[in-house]
């Protein structure tokens, strides 16, 4: 039996976790673990993950004092014993086909990492607004200029790439991740299908689009040890492909 580790970092996420982790267990393909790290939440979240644990017993709750998303996430990546690893944020969901599709892909097709198109949600009026179509595949030279891979999408096989763990960043760990996990030449393969929905909140602030872009740039100098100049240079796509990234497809009527 196929054995995944799916990860949730959850904030203040009452509303929404219970809808999360039942995503989760109904899926076809069963997970072996579904790891929640409440990240310092003021909340119900931790106390409702861990009331629901007595009717889903793959259930793993964790609290940890705030620390954002990154270390929530490698507190999870820490502790996963599946071969396979996949990520869905609180406030997201799959359809129950998400995991037996994405995972029999990757067996099939001997596929380290691989990640997939999403649906795009409204957070606050629940009103479908479109889909995320991502690339067929992805090399490391690629994802330098950019991240069009959903964090929601992704699983990897940490017995073939080992265990990881994201940049000690506050904003674009994952598109740090997805840097390392294709350094070596590994390749990021597409899933066929849409099976995922990313909840979209209000992201407009721009002090929050400055923070991100010094995190990215960061990452670039810290992680991938490129110089000053290249940095510069590989941000100015990287910005651009974030900003174009929306509006997304509309869905058909």
């Amino acid at each position: 039996m196929v054995e995944v580790s799916v990860i949730t970092a959850a904030y203040n996420s009452a509303s929404v976790i219970e809808r999360n982790i039942r995503s989760v267990a109904t899926q076809s393909l069963r997970a072996r673990e579904h790891i929640i790290i409440d990240d310092g939440s003021v909340d119900d979240t931790a106390s409702i993950a861990e009331g629901l644990r007595h009717e889903f017993p793959h259930l793993r709750v964790i609290r940890q004092a705030n620390s954002g998303a990154a270390r929530a996430r490698n507190a999870g990546l820490a502790m996963a014993n599946g071969r396979f690893v996949s990520f869905l944020d609180s406030d997201d969901v799959w359809s129950e086909h998400k995991l037996a599709t994405q995972i029999g892909f990757m067996v099939e097709k001997d596929v380290a990492f691989s990640y997939g198109d999403y649906h795009v949600v409204d957070a606050t009026t629940e009103t479908m607004l479109g889909r995320q179509e991502t690339p067929q595949q992805l090399t490391y030279a690629e994802l330098l200029r950019g991240c069009p891979i959903g964090c929601l999408t992704v699983a990897f096989d940490q017995t073939a790439l080992g265990k990881r763990f994201m940049p000690d960043v506050r904003r674009g760990q994952d598109w740090g991740f997805w840097l390392a996990l294709t350094r070596d030449g590994a390749v990021a393969h597409r899933y066929p299908g849409c099976h995922a929905y990313y909840h979209r909140a209000d992201s407009s602030l721009s002090s929050a689009k400055f923070s991100k872009a010094a995190d990215i740039y960061r990452i670039y100098r810290e992680q991938e040890q490129l110089g000053p100049l290249r940095s510069l240079y590989y941000l100015f796509p990287h910005v651009m492909s974030a900003l174009t990234k929306w509006p997304v497809k509309q869905q058909d009527q």
